[in-house]
């Protein structure tokens, strides 16, 4: 008798079920992609950028932001100078992709010496914003105050790679591309 009850309600209830395991796959498959391919990117960026890239250390790895189009990551980074001494620094890393899923996607990266007192991180340059309201119109200003941080944040790291970003990857208009 229990049996037959506990049928009857998977029988019931199975349509609802299927849709929900369709939904919950569908929302797996649209999670945060940004994320992974900073850190991926990252670490061939730094190895690229050292003088011995087998002496390449990245450690204590820190999202500090992250959505569908912008990655922040704070990290430790060792490796061997000029001089052959390992020095080790904590750096910023902005990964911003423009104009996801469309042909004209570009991806766009920074790295920011976080030790370097004449250089502002891009946390710092969108905290300041946000607490002098610059760029900000009426629409901004109603935003929800997460809202806001996240579209200061964001202009602060595209003002940012405006003047101290690099392409990744192949660009379809750089000359040398075509």
């Amino acid at each position: 008798m229990v049996i037959v009850k506990i049928y009857n309600l998977i029988k019931k209830y199975m349509r609802k079920i299927i849709v929900l395991i369709f939904m919950v796959m569908a929302l797996c498959a649209c999670t945060n992609s940004v994320e992974g391919d900073a850190k991926k990117q990252m670490e061939i960026t730094m190895k690229e950028l050292a003088k011995d890239p087998s002496s390449v250390i990245i450690s204590d790895v820190k999202t500090m932001f992250s959505n569908d189009s912008l990655c922040i990551l704070h990290f430790k980074f060792s490796a061997k100078n000029g001089f052959g001494a390992m020095r080790t620094s904590m750096y910023e890393y902005v990964y911003l992709v423009h104009n996801r899923f469309t042909d004209n996607e570009k991806r766009r990266e920074s790295v920011i010496d976080l030790e370097d007192k004449n250089e502002k991180s891009v946390l710092e340059k969108a905290h300041s914003n946000y607490n002098e309201k610059f760029l900000e119109t009426d629409s901004i200003a109603s935003l929800k105050d997460k809202d806001r941080k996240a579209w200061h944040i964001y202009m602060a790291a595209n003002m940012h790679m405006i003047f101290g970003g690099r392409t990744v990857g192949k660009d379809k208009y750089d000359i040398d591309n075509w």
